[in-house]
């Protein structure tokens, strides 16, 4: 009677640990998937700011330049090649912030670093005490 108690408690530690590896990496998928809400709600009121600004932004350099045109007029340069000066400055600069901006945003990453190395850490764990 003894041997099969051993094997009844020997398999129920077994499932016990299974059940408790189980319920480790679903903590751990929950956590991921609170890095990745959390990461994607920052970026997100992020973007609304920048929205935001790029519109107020956008109004002030339309006036801006269209003053800068206005005092080439006044030192003598015609309208046209104003119009056309001021398009390539600005044209330019645009070409490089936005290159600049398209750089850092594939630099950035939206991995949840934290939760990807608790799970790494949780499998070696696992890896040991099976072994």
């Amino acid at each position: 009677m003894s041997a099969r108690d051993d094997a009844r408690s020997t398999i129920g530690l077994f499932t016990d640990a299974l059940s408790q590896i189980a319920l480790l990496f679903q903590t751990e998928m929950r956590l991921v998937r609170a890095e990745l809400s959390e990461k994607l709600n920052q970026v997100l009121g992020h973007a609304a700011m920048v929205g935001a600004g790029l519109v107020f932004s956008l109004a002030a350099l339309i006036f801006l330049l269209q003053s800068v045109v206005s005092w080439l007029e006044v030192a003598g340069l015609p309208d046209e090649w104003g119009y056309l000066l001021v398009g390539l400055v600005v044209g330019g600069v645009g070409a490089a912030l936005l290159t600049k901006g398209i750089n850092a945003l594939k630099e950035t990453s939206v991995m949840p670093d934290r939760a990807v190395n608790q799970v790494r850490a949780d499998l070696a764990t696992v890896k040991e005490h099976i072994q």
